[in-house]
């Protein structure tokens, strides 16, 4: 029980994009100390297999149980990770959900997995989801479902430094290439860019999804996952980064808004809230008309559109720290 004159404490368990990350790095900066168990802490790379894995498995099974023991509020990223909090052998703990995606955008929606992730939104003392186009399912699932856009950490982030001007120019697709992303579309973007660049300009691309060969045959230089530091620097070097085609932006794109390239969405429209992202949208023949505009001057480009400024005004955590302070307290005093 946290009295009146106590922060309570909190921990973020799991993490996606980084978001959990970001929230506490935000808390920090307003003077609270919230700890952060990242992915990589809470399961094993092979996940929980139980028989002889066992010995492997448990300094993971004995994090979660401490997390539980010096917490008095548990934030969990992503649905599937409730139920490993929720043992016998863990003392229970009040908890508030993150939805990131997937786990509301497909898994709430698959007979075979809808009643775990529902359980797990009707257990949380609160729930927020970061992406416009799950808010349907999101509030049908759980009506007082609160949207939080995705959160970026923008004082991490490296200069700019677009390779034309050192060298040759560079275009980036920051996703990966799965159907999730809209694969197809960004496949037709490569083809399209390829003819149309010249020769030595570079198009990057991240070896990741299974797309991914088909890009380096449209003429994409695959380049391996690597950790989000180097994204970043990878990023940081692109005069032009294209988006995914979902329609909507994930981390990755708010990322390079905030970094500087121009970010071309190969999409007609995206999903909005009233205040439009400062991005490009358009048809494939379209978006490499504007790429080729873009390169022409890069950094007018980028000042034109505005992006870090936005990404700062609506996806930093730091306008957040009062209002979950506030969840975390209720849901502890109850």
């Amino acid at each position: 029980m946290v009295s009146g004159s106590e922060h309570p404490r909190v921990t973020h368990f799991n993490d996606c994009a980084f978001v959990g990350r970001a929230l506490v790095g935000a808390a920090a900066r307003a003077g609270l100390t919230w700890k952060y168990v990242g992915p990589e802490a809470v399961r094993p790379a092979a996940g929980f297999r139980g028989g002889s894995h066992l010995p492997g498995e448990l300094p993971y099974i004995l994090r979660h149980e401490r997390v539980a023991l010096t917490s008095d509020v548990v934030h969990v990223h992503y649905a599937t990770s409730v139920p490993l909090l929720q043992k016998p052998y863990i003392p229970k703990r009040p908890y508030v959900l993150h939805l990131h995606g997937t786990d509301i955008r497909r898994q709430w929606k698959a007979p075979e997995t809808h009643d775990l992730i529902q359980r797990a939104i009707d257990g949380a003392s609160a729930v927020y989801y970061p992406n416009l186009d799950t808010a349907e399912a999101a509030t049908t699932a759980r009506p007082d479902a609160v949207h939080m856009p995705i959160i970026v950490d923008t004082g991490i982030l490296p200069a700019w430094r677009p390779s034309s001007e050192s060298g040759s120019p560079t275009v980036l697709f920051v996703s990966r290439w799965d159907d999730s992303k809209g694969v197809e579309n960004q496949l037709a973007v490569a083809h399209a860019l390829r003819a149309a660049l010249p020769q030595d300009a570079r198009l990057l691309g991240l070896d990741w999804g299974p797309g991914a060969p088909a890009a380096a045959e449209a003429g994409v230089e695959l380049v391996p996952r690597r950790s989000h530091d180097r994204f970043l620097d990878l990023i940081a070097g692109a005069d032009v980064a294209v988006a995914q085609s979902s329609g909507v932006l994930a981390t990755s794109e708010l990322e390079a808004m905030a970094i500087g390239p121009a970010v071309l969405v190969p999409v007609p429209s995206i999903a909005d809230d009233g205040d439009p992202a400062p991005v490009l949208t358009g048809t494939v023949d379209e978006v490499v008309e504007q790429t080729m505009d873009v390169l022409r001057d890069p950094r007018a480009a980028s000042v034109a559109l505005g992006g870090r400024a936005w990404v700062e005004k609506k996806h930093t955590g730091d306008r957040w720290v009062a209002e979950l302070e506030r969840v975390y307290r209720a849901a502890a005093t109850r």
